[in-house]
């Protein structure tokens, strides 16, 4: 399949910014990794990651599954339901797979060890973890394999009698994807707050995957995103951008920032303060995903050198970043240098070293002459 250069050069940059915030909850920022808050950065500083950072956290993986449902219907209608369910279960089944087994026990030990200030020896403790089948950061190849074998299914069940219309998507149907994600999620809050996991997946962010996923297979059979209108694609940047700005001002006005503050209201329940993040994420997450990809069509549309470089590599990238993330922040920790300098040393190198391991693995591959490398191509 022909590669699409704005749709490379977004993926580089979601996948760049996965790493960003993994390494920004190394050194301060609120979520969950493998080492949180091993050094802080000062306040001022930590509020602006947030800003930036929880913004990107609205909509970036919602554009992940975007996208890779925009390419999905293609790619089962191309290559049939034996052989695309057997290259989902190869590209998607063997990383997630060989990470749960063989990475994830170990990251999960220096967790064990950092954050919970655990003493029990390596050996038994991986033994032990390797059961908890926790896949890390590569949960999303976990949800989007499920959500291709989902589509396969569905495609099985329900077969298309007739050519779906080809009609621009409108204003309309933009505002009715908001509005289900903002009262699916919230809905989703009552039983999964927000940072709370469950069978190591935040299950209270999957109302907005799902519908996102769905809409990116819609828009791949109808021709949405390749006719979105400089007139809707406009007017979703501006929505997407005013909801981010109302939510931060909602936030200050309700005091989510203040020390003390009762974030749990936030995170979920029949309360207004609940409320807060599910709509704007409706918003953000359909407006901005659309704007992005309207944008990077019709303005970033050529790979420069080094996005040449790093496209064929971004899914692999994302695959190994998290142990280069961590083994950078452990490496640098002794070093008598400010936190802030720490996290942008760890980020501009985390970037560099993830896309250069998959390179290098690129270039010495293990696997046997003329088996089919699995690590750097790209599903997203």
């Amino acid at each position: 399949m022909e590669r699409l250069a704005y749709l490379d050069n977004l993926k580089i940059l979601l996948v760049v910014g996965v790493i960003a915030l993994h390494a920004a909850i190394t050194y301060g920022f609120d979520g969950s990794w493998y080492l949180e808050s091993y050094d802080e950065m000062s306040g001022p500083v930590v509020d602006v990651v947030t800003v930036l950072l929880g913004t990107g956290w609205l909509f970036g993986l919602g554009l992940f599954f975007l996208i890779a449902g925009q390419l999905t219907g293609p790619s089962l209608d191309r290559k049939g339901t034996r052989r695309f369910v057997e290259d989902r279960l190869v590209r998607l089944g063997v990383p997630l797979v060989a990470y749960t087994l063989l990475v994830s026990p170990f990251l999960e030990y220096i967790a064990y060890r950092q954050n919970d200030e655990g003493t029990e020896a390596l050996w038994p403790f991986v033994s032990e973890q390797v059961w908890s089948l926790a896949p890390g950061p590569t949960w999303f190849l976990e949800a989007l394999l499920v959500f291709s074998l989902g589509y396969v299914l569905w495609r099985a069940l329900r077969p298309a009698v007739a050519p779906p219309s080809r009609e621009p998507l409108t204003g309309r149907q933009v505002a009715a994807v908001a509005a289900g994600i903002s009262v699916a999620s919230f809905t989703a809050h009552l039983a999964f707050p927000i940072g709370s996991e469950q069978f190591h997946v935040q299950l209270g962010m999957f109302p907005q995957y799902v519908i996102l996923f769905a809409l990116g297979v819609a828009a791949s059979r109808r021709g949405w995103l390749d006719t979105l209108s400089p007139q809707l694609e406009r007017r979703c940047g501006i929505a997407g951008a005013a909801a981010a700005l109302a939510l931060l001002a909602s936030l200050l006005a309700a005091g989510f920032f203040a020390d003390g503050a009762d974030e749990d209201r936030f995170a979920g329940g029949l309360h207004w303060e609940a409320a807060l993040f599910p709509l704007a994420e409706g918003v953000v997450a359909t407006c901005v995903s659309l704007w992005a990809i309207g944008y990077f069509r019709r303005h970033l549309n050529r790979l420069p050198r080094l996005g040449r470089l790093m496209a064929p590599r971004a899914y692999g990238a994302f695959v190994v970043h998290a142990p280069v993330i961590v083994a950078l922040a452990l490496a640098v920790q002794p070093l008598p240098l400010p936190a802030e300098l720490k996290f942008a040393t760890v980020l501009v190198a985390g970037v560099a070293g993830s896309f250069g391991l998959v390179a290098l693995a690129q270039r010495y591959p293990l696997s046997p002459a003329g088996a089919p490398s699995t690590s750097t191509t790209s599903t997203m």
